[in-house]
């Protein structure tokens, strides 16, 4: 299932950490991308929206 404007790309399913800690956690894997930003699901499995060039994603 896909949200308005996300696209199905390669890095859905990566491992990423975030540039910048959201509540002291910063692992977490990418769910969604939309372009310039992206949807990360955290390891304690909150969603958070970031932009793209503040995420370290590992392919």
């Amino acid at each position: 299932m896909y949200y308005e404007d996300e696209q199905d790309t390669d890095i859905i399913g990566c491992l990423c950490t975030l540039l910048t800690p959201y509540k002291g956690h910063t692992e977490g894997e990418v769910v969604g991308d939309y372009g310039n930003e992206i949807v990360v699901r955290l390891t304690n499995g909150k969603e958070v929206v970031e932009y793209r060039d503040e995420v370290l994603i590992y392919d």
